[in-house]
């Protein structure tokens, strides 16, 4: 009788006993929900926080994530028609790569689709993200209060306190379209209130034992 693909045997090389007993627990939990979840889908990532994450996971209580150890999920896929644990799943294991997850789930395909395509979330840009805008000061009153005026200039604006008003003396190029958002300049967005990054989940693939591997 040939040998099933679930029965695979898992070979993880370099690391201690511990590490090597985590990681194979990581390993046979995926290909659990595997077994369990009638579809498999990859998803790619930007801008991921942990709160919105944890929103979108609630959404999905019914469901089961997996993101942040690629190349253990990789193992547990397979990455050759030899040592997948299902047929197709090497597919999967190739998108494995960079911003990426997996989502487990018996909920219908529509549902899906049409949850992720209307998924976003705004946020505040982290130091080193590119600048979807340029965002300006002008001089003038400023919307801060007057004891912030130490932390403001420490940011790099040329600020003074008249009337009990913190005021801008000379025009500010917080960030420009296209270039990095700076350390100094991602606080100040934040100071400001301006979220100008954005935590979207887009779907890659889907694999399902019945339907096989399909791309997006």
């Amino acid at each position: 009788m040939p040998k099933s693909k679930r029965d695979k045997k898992v070979s993880l090389t370099k690391t201690d006993s511990k590490g090597r007993q985590q990681k194979q627990k990581m390993v046979q939990k995926v290909r659990e929900a595997i077994d369990e979840f009638d579809a498999l889908y990859t998803f790619r990532f930007d801008n991921m926080r942990s709160n919105n994450f944890k929103e979108c996971r609630a959404d999905w209580r019914d469901s089961r994530f997996f993101l942040g150890k690629n190349k253990l999920m990789q193992i547990a896929l397979g990455r050759t028609p030899e040592d997948e644990y299902q047929d197709g799943l090497r597919s999967i294991s190739k998108e494995l790569v960079g911003n990426v997850g997996l989502l487990m789930t018996s909920r219908p395909r529509d549902e899906v689709e049409s949850y992720f395509s209307n998924f976003s979330k705004k946020d505040f840009a982290k130091a080193g993200a590119i600048a979807p805008e340029t965002v300006t000061l002008e001089r003038g009153s400023l919307n801060f209060p007057a004891y912030m005026m130490s932390e403001i200039r420490k940011l790099g604006l040329t600020v003074e306190v008249r009337d009990a008003v913190l005021e801008l003396m000379e025009d500010a190029t917080i960030c420009v379209a296209g270039e990095p958002i700076g350390v100094e300049a991602a606080k100040l967005l934040e100071h400001m209130q301006l979220k100008l990054a954005t935590f979207q989940i887009s779907l890659v693939s889907r694999w399902s034992e019945a339907d096989g591997y399909e791309e997006y």
